[in-house]
């Protein structure tokens, strides 16, 4: 008797499929800078991947916090339904249904949002929408710092004073 190993069933066993080291559920990832939280992701569902590059994918609802580190504690928030964390190069990229929302209220919406943590600076090139207390403001194209203080938009479509 001798062992013999055929294709189809090596085939059958083996994944040809990216498939993650881990999943979880309910997460919580925190960043620090100089021992304080920078900034606190919370998600439904977690999926990591180490193949090439170490790899957060998120689902199911994710939420950003981006804490300012001074005396204040002031904190900007993201929301989003998924977002991709690359642990390897230090890029977020939140995706569908984006929403921003400074500590002093202005809020942002769009499709997808990066956060280059290595020039603490979050953007996209896509379409947004900012409003503030006083109007609101669309366009192609933004940057700002993580807690949205300091904000361009590249390609100003329009902007509409708020009725009080």
């Amino acid at each position: 008797m001798s062992c013999e190993n055929n294709q189809a069933n090596i085939n059958h066993f083996i994944s040809l499929e990216e498939l993650p080291v881990e999943e979880l559920f309910h997460t919580e990832i925190q960043y620090t800078e100089n021992g304080f939280i920078k900034v606190r992701v919370f998600s439904n569902n977690m999926k990591r991947f180490v193949n090439d590059e170490d790899k957060l994918e998120l689902y199911g609802g994710v939420h950003f916090d981006f804490y300012k580190l001074d005396n204040k504690n002031e904190k900007s928030v993201l929301t989003s339904e998924n977002a991709i964390i690359n642990n390897t190069t230090n890029i977020m990229m939140a995706l569908n249904n984006v929403v921003l929302k400074s500590s002093d209220n202005n809020i942002l919406q769009t499709e997808q949002l990066i956060w280059d943590k290595n020039l603490d600076l979050i953007y996209t090139d896509l379409e947004v929408k900012i409003q503030t207390k006083d109007e609101i403001i669309s366009g192609v194209g933004f940057k700002s710092t993580p807690d949205f203080k300091d904000y361009e938009i590249t390609k100003a479509k329009g902007s509409f004073m708020i009725d009080k």
